[in-house]
């Protein structure tokens, strides 16, 4: 990490927080929520207990840190905060005391310090948007796998280069203006830029709008970060691809980061781009990367990409994965709501659609039988048993392979609630099925 870098973080702590914020509300980034993790970066076999530990690379103030020692209170798991930023650890700490988090150790150290001191390793480690900022982002992802289980897990976040063309096309415009200042007159020049940008600016769309310009002008750690580090690398997926195989690692899957813009595993899928048949299929004959690249570029709305690394030597990774093993027991990881069997079942035979409040949905129409179906998701029966109920008393007898009906049968409906990570699997004694929360699926009826 460069001298500048460092500076940057000491007197820009970042992410902004207030540690009394804790007291009101938990922050938990989906993308270190453990049932995830489990799911993607341990085919669903991890046991979450008191050997479990974690490392947060590049800490900040503290997001994913404590969301990762809440899980982790409980069960005896450990957290290592890394963080060379002093003035980011005060504030990561101050909220870890709010919460009476004692299953932390604290580093002030890089990710090369660290690893050149050679610890115990660990079993899953988390560094979103920290590699991008180093000045070779693939000797850090090296250095992290130097101290990563061989079972283990990264979960990471990198800068998109598509979706990211608005701040890219803004650092080339302000460039010429910045030589000469230090960070604070280059803070106030942006500000005075964001606030008359004309409503025409890639960032208005980048950001969703309006409130996105007022949100960067209430926070100047955000505005510096974004629009003005003096390190960063975007990747676009097949990057991603080459990053991971640069550590000896393999991509298991593309997952989400908050809610920001076009993140999230559906966003990696054609079904949720094409809706043309014929394209639809010369897309789908390519690898599954090329149409994950495809996707990125369609929608040009993807800032980030945030994923699971994994050895390739384990081969877990579920990126082109139609079901879990057999043996692992399905569950939803968003509960359906109080009333959701009983309104598929009042609503049988109409359109419905399922939604879980956050702009993910899906259209179809039920009925008894998948009612039934689905009530057997619930994190005590494997893949195996379901099929059997699904093709003996549930379906209606055919004179036909009934077997490979149930089975297809139960590879569209996985997939149907699968594809928001609606439902993920675990071995039924990994002991972490975990619901996320505070979501829902709903039913409703199409306006």
């Amino acid at each position: 990490m460069s001298r500048e870098v460092r500076q940057l973080y000491e007197q820009f702590p970042y992410p902004l927080r207030d540690p009394q914020a804790e007291t009101e509300r938990l922050l938990m980034p989906p993308m270190d929520t453990l049932g995830r993790v489990n799911h993607y970066g341990f085919g669903g076999r991890k046991k979450f207990g008191a050997g479990f530990r974690a490392l947060v690379a590049g800490g900040g103030t503290g997001d994913s840190l404590i969301w990762l020692a809440e899980q982790l209170r409980d069960c005896g798991g450990h957290v290592t905060y890394l963080e060379p930023s002093l003035a980011s650890t005060k504030i990561a700490r101050a909220r870890a005391d709010m919460r009476g988090l004692a299953n932390i150790t604290w580093v002030n150290a890089t990710i090369a310090e660290l690893a050149a001191s050679a610890p115990e390793k660990f079993d899953y480690i988390n560094c979103a948007g920290v590699l991008h900022h180093l000045e070779n982002p693939e000797e850090g992802l090296r250095d992290l796998a130097s101290v990563l289980a061989d079972d283990g897990c990264i979960g990471a976040m990198l800068y998109g280069e598509h979706g990211r063309l608005a701040v890219t096309e803004w650092r080339a415009m302000v460039a010429p203006l910045l030589p000469g200042k230090d960070m604070n007159a280059r803070l106030a020049l942006t500000r005075g830029l964001l606030a008359s940008l004309p409503d025409g600016n890639m960032l208005f769309k980048m950001g969703g709008g309006a409130g996105f310009i007022k949100g960067l002008l209430e926070n100047d750690p955000e505005i510096v970060d974004l629009l003005l580090h003096p390190v960063e690398t975007a990747y676009d997926v097949q990057g991603v691809y080459d990053f991971a195989a640069s550590a000896g690692l393999e991509l298991a899957a593309f997952t989400g980061f908050f809610g920001f813009g076009g993140t999230g595993k559906a966003h990696y899928s054609i079904d949720n781009h094409l809706r043309d048949p014929k394209i639809l299929r010369d897309v789908a004959a390519l690898p599954v990367r090329d149409q994950q690249a495809f996707c990125e570029r369609y929608s040009g709305a993807m800032p980030l990409h945030a994923f699971y690394l994994t050895r390739q030597s384990v081969g877990l990774g579920m990126v082109d994965q139609k079901m879990p093993d057999r043996d692992l027991c399905p569950y939803f990881f968003v509960p359906p709501s109080a009333t959701f069997f009983d309104d598929l079942t009042r609503l049988a035979g109409k359109p419905v659609v399922l939604s879980d409040g956050t702009g993910n949905a899906v259209d179809l129409i039920g009925g008894p039988d998948l009612v039934r179906l689905l009530q057997l998701f619930d994190g005590t029966r494997s893949f195996e048993q379901i099929k059997v109920i699904l093709r003996d008393d549930i379906l209606t007898r055919q004179p036909i392979d009934m077997n490979q009906i149930a089975q297809n049968t139960l590879v569209s409906v996985w997939a149907l609630f699968h594809k928001f990570d609606w439902m993920l699997a675990s071995a039924p004694d990994s002991g972490w099925q975990v619901p996320c929360t505070p979501h829902v699926i709903s039913v409703k009826t199409p306006d």
